[in-house]
């Protein structure tokens, strides 16, 4: 749904491909393995993904031009009708052939965003020299079967863990570098795949509707683990997951506290006001054509997803939002947006010269003090 937002987020996130390219082999943990520190890890990610930006270019390219051509094809089709009813029945026959084709084209580029490619896990835990976690599986609130990384707390900390939410066309592995950072300071983590994403099941995305009832079942499972207190259960999302856990957040009273990484404050908005107009094309005519095309795919409204609405309900119940002051897929104004609406407690975090899928990478330091700071004092004590 809403293919030419989410495109351009698959040109601008580097994980999209990079796990695939990175050339690590997913493998169970090993007493003499040394691992690499998450710092040099992800100075090697980085380099990675900036070596696939001209990859997926191809690809948002690829988009824009089916809904160029699209459009063309129905303006031609349109004289092809005024000529079949001057001329020849046999014009008709032509105009109703390149209609149906001018129809199908977009609905055909959106297809992959809809139904995105499974990328397979390349990374574990073990490659961040995390000894004890678990493969597990459980189902949504609605009944999809998802598959995760369970990684307890340290038995010496209170249960605080936190759940981890990818976003469009990743898996369990993207955050895993996040996710490494809290385990050294003695949190548990749960790390799924969303319906439709990697190992787990479902056939379809809904950018941050459905995905809501994967992080209820997530919560739920958390709250089953004996190592886990389930009083002190945080969310943690990025890009489609930031929306997705904001959403969540405000309607499952068990979250204590909530990070949304690189989130849009409304999907509706950031289509014509992101990818379409950062494309150059105008979106009073690309926006509506996109937008009712997801909508007729997924039989959802675009302004359904509209985390901005929601935030306020969170509190008392603390948020913070965190993007790259250079993001272009997703601006960094989407969590000021966010922050505005969002009630007390909350903190809003922008990091300078980092982009979509540098925010962590760019600043490690100040990253780390800040996010675990939010968590202590608010998902801990």
């Amino acid at each position: 749904m809403y293919h030419l937002i989410l495109c351009h987020a698959l040109l601008t996130r580097q994980y999209r491909q990079l796990f695939e390219m990175v050339g690590y082999k997913a493998r169970p943990a090993a007493p003499r393995k040394r691992a690499m520190s998450i710092t040099a890890l992800n100075a090697r990610l980085n380099k990675i993904a900036l070596d696939s930006i001209a990859h997926n270019r191809f690809f948002l390219l690829k988009e824009i031009a089916a809904v160029f051509i699209a459009a063309l094809i129905l303006v031609l089709a349109m004289a092809t009708l005024w000529l079949a009813y001057t001329r020849s029945v046999f014009l008709a026959v032509i105009f109703f052939a390149i209609l149906s084709g001018g129809l199908l084209a977009p609905y055909l580029a959106a297809m992959p965003v809809l139904h995105p490619r499974r990328i397979r896990v390349a990374f574990t835990p073990a490659d961040f020299g995390i000894a004890k976690w678990q493969n597990v599986a459980f189902f949504s609130s609605d009944g999809v079967e998802l598959r995760a990384w369970f990684i307890p707390p340290d038995p010496q900390s209170n249960g605080a863990a936190v759940v981890f939410v990818h976003g469009l066309g990743g898996n369990r592995g993207e955050l895993l570098p996040e996710a490494a950072m809290l385990v050294k300071h003695g949190y548990g983590a749960l790390l799924l795949d969303l319906r439709n994403h990697g190992r787990s099941r479902g056939t379809l995305t809904t950018l941050g509707y459905c995905e809501v009832e994967d992080v209820g079942g997530a919560v739920a499972y958390l709250q089953a683990r004996p190592e886990v207190n389930p009083h002190r259960i945080g969310l943690f999302g990025y890009s489609m997951g930031g929306a997705t856990v904001l959403r969540a957040a405000a309607r499952l009273c068990q979250v204590r506290a909530v990070i949304a990484q690189s989130a849009y404050s409304s999907l509706e908005e950031n289509i014509a006001r992101g990818t379409i107009a950062q494309a150059g094309l105008p979106p009073f005519l690309f926006a509506p054509l996109i937008v009712w095309l997801g909508e007729h795919a997924t039989g959802l409204r675009v302004n359904q997803v509209r985390p901005v609405d929601d935030v306020a309900q969170i509190a008392p119940r603390a948020v913070m939002f965190i993007h790259g002051a250079q993001d272009r897929a997703i601006t960094p104004d989407n969590s000021r947006r966010l922050y505005r609406a969002a009630n007390e407690p909350k903190e809003l975090l922008l990091i300078e010269h980092a982009e979509h899928h540098q925010v962590m990478q760019t600043n490690l330091p100040e990253y780390e003090q800040r996010v675990t700071k939010f968590l202590d004092q608010y998902l801990r004590s």
